[in-house]
């Protein structure tokens, strides 16, 4: 009885400890995506009314032109920004793991832009995008290349510049992550590797990347999520425009929720988005976790 009385004491104290946590939780996340669930089923009607209208919210979203092109920039946008982001932070990370001179400075320049927020960021960025004296045509200019873009209301290049601020933003955060996942790589695997004559490819092919799998698996999934939960710099720098070229889901959801006053299509894409989420995180982790070598 005294053993059952102490486990179920450390239980007690398990929950305790975890409550606020799970207070929190319960309040800004799960209660959100119900109340979501909820509302999408409903329309704003004049004078703060709703009306149940089932799935008329999702079938006028998903035949709309509007949402369709928010649904393909996101798209663009996300492989666009994460592939280059992983493949740059994976290049500095090994590059900055070696016994540099400086090391440490060049490992937090490459942070820095990690902690600024990406809306005073934004400012900055529109000054160096300004097509009269923006240091991007500059370079351009200096290069002999094009030189008199309208970085921001031009299609396609505003989105291309927030591909440009994403990669920007998020290498660092990607390098720092994979740093520590190449830190964790015992050098004595490189130091056999060696000695059998194994190449700096061969050594990154069978002893980095499958050691490394783990950091990788992780770093992606976070990378995705973060590319479909982009909305500061967008409306800072192009408010969707031109032309709805650089409006994501999630701005699309700001524009309907908060400037629109339409709840129902705010939270049916709201639903959507978390949809894509949970369906992209299911299948990403069942389906390339055997690929995942955690032992090292």
């Amino acid at each position: 009885m005294l053993r059952l009385t102490q486990q179920k004491r450390k239980y007690i104290l398990a929950y305790l400890l975890i409550m606020p946590s799970l207070i929190f939780l319960i309040i800004f996340t799960y209660y959100p995506i119900i109340r979501s669930i909820g509302l999408s089923v409903y329309q704003q009607m004049p004078g703060g009314t709703t009306k149940f209208v089932g799935l008329d919210n999702f079938s006028y979203m998903f035949g709309s032109k509007l949402f369709q092109t928010v649904i393909k920039n996101n798209l663009i946008y996300s492989v666009a920004s994460v592939i280059p982001a992983l493949l740059l932070g994976l290049f500095f990370a090994m590059l900055l793991n070696k016994k540099l001179e400086f090391r440490s400075l060049y490992r937090f320049s490459l942070f820095y832009p990690t902690m600024i927020p990406i809306a005073a960021a934004s400012m900055v960025w529109i000054f160096l995008f300004n097509p009269s004296y923006g240091m991007i045509n500059k370079i351009l200019s200096f290069f002999n290349l094009p030189s008199s873009i309208d970085w921001l209301n031009t299609s396609p290049y505003a989105l291309i510049a927030m591909i440009i601020v994403a990669i920007w933003k998020f290498t660092g955060y990607y390098m720092l992550l994979f740093l520590a996942g190449l830190q964790s790589i015992d050098e004595s695997l490189y130091e056999a590797a060696t000695i059998e004559g194994a190449k700096n490819f061969q050594k990154f092919r069978y002893i980095t990347l499958p050691l490394l799998s783990p950091t990788t698996f992780f770093v992606t999934l976070v990378a995705i999520i973060n590319s479909f939960q982009s909305v500061d710099q967008i409306y800072v720098m192009t408010r969707g425009g031109p032309y709805n070229t650089t409006n994501v889901l999630l701005y699309y959801i700001y524009q309907n929720g908060f400037l629109y006053w339409d709840t129902g299509i705010a939270s049916a894409a709201s639903v959507v988005l978390f949809g894509i989420l949970l369906i992209f995180t299911v299948f990403y982790y069942f389906g390339l976790q055997h690929f995942v070598h955690y032992e090292r």
